[in-house]
């Protein structure tokens, strides 16, 4: 399990030992899996909405790259209309932290929702949740994890997740959904070729996967999340070691003013070189150049 989880990781992001800037795909499957919270009484996690909301601000000082649906949402506070180009970054670390599909789902849906209302991120977000959970649960031919996602497709219900998470309905929205699950459903499968070249995900479970043991004995960020998301995926991790307060945090700027210094969300931060408009940073998780 926990080599199909790195050998996954490995094809989707770009790794990282520490020593380089991550991309920002790399960085969104951070604050995405360092907002996962274990249930108390259950295995699996939620997502805690409250860390996510302050990763994502925080992000803002820091992240590597361009991404619409992020910058429209830290401009606005509120989701975005349209596709969403990084959608598989944000919703992996999701789908592999949990293995009951209800919660799965709900968990990866709430994720989505923070940037996007549009109806193809939606229903992508409902088929690359399925295909990650059926390629981790067992092993299935291509052809019959279409038969699974083609049936929950068919089970989901957007106004039951819109009225269990308290998101106001928007019942234009409802029906260009419905419109985008019956061409779906439509179709002889419902993993298209286009979709498969289009999500690293899809392409590595239905075309390039490995049954090959990873090699783990080189410490890096995948190779660490790997290990930290199989465990919250097996329920070995307690919620307790993972709370942290999230009251009164100064600005970052203030932080920056520290050689070193211990982020609530970032952890601990040494820095490496000052500039008139930029600071780079040494993490746990690699280098992070902030603007100024």
């Amino acid at each position: 399990m926990l080599s199909r989880i790195h050998n996954l990781l490995k094809y989707c992001y770009n790794d990282n030992s520490g020593d380089r800037l991550p991309d920002i795909n790399l960085q969104l499957f951070l604050i995405a899996a360092k907002s996962m919270m274990p249930y108390e009484d259950a295995i699996g996690c939620s997502l805690d909405t409250i860390r996510y909301e302050k990763e994502i601000e925080l992000l803002a000082y820091y992240k590597n790259g361009c991404n619409d649906s992020l910058n429209y949402y830290l401009e606005n506070k509120k989701p975005w209309e349209k596709e969403d180009a990084l959608l598989e970054f944000r919703i992996i670390p999701v789908i592999i932290a949990n293995t009951q599909w209800d919660n799965l789902l709900n968990e990866v849906l709430k994720t989505v929702s923070f940037y996007s209302s549009n109806k193809k991120d939606i229903l992508n977000s409902l088929i690359i949740s399925s295909a990650v959970n059926e390629y981790l649960s067992e092993d299935i031919f291509p052809e019959n994890i279409n038969d699974i996602i083609k049936e929950r497709v068919i089970n989901f219900s957007l106004r039951d997740f819109y009225d269990a998470n308290n998101i106001q309905i928007n019942k234009v929205r409802l029906i260009e959904f419905e419109k985008e699950r019956i061409s779906a459903l439509s179709k002889i499968a419902i993993v298209t070729d286009e979709m498969i070249e289009k999500f690293k995900s899809l392409k590595f479970i239905f075309c390039e996967r490995t049954t090959e043991k990873s090699d783990e004995s080189t410490e890096t960020v995948l190779s660490s999340f790997s290990s930290y998301l199989f465990k919250l995926r097996k329920g070995i991790i307690s919620p307790e070691k993972l709370r942290i307060s999230l009251d009164n945090i100064p600005e970052f700027k203030e932080f920056l003013k520290y050689e070193s210094f211990s982020h609530p969300l970032l952890g601990k931060c040494r820095v490496l070189k000052r500039g008139e408009k930029e600071v780079i940073l040494k993490s746990k998780t690699g280098l992070m150049k902030v603007n100024l």
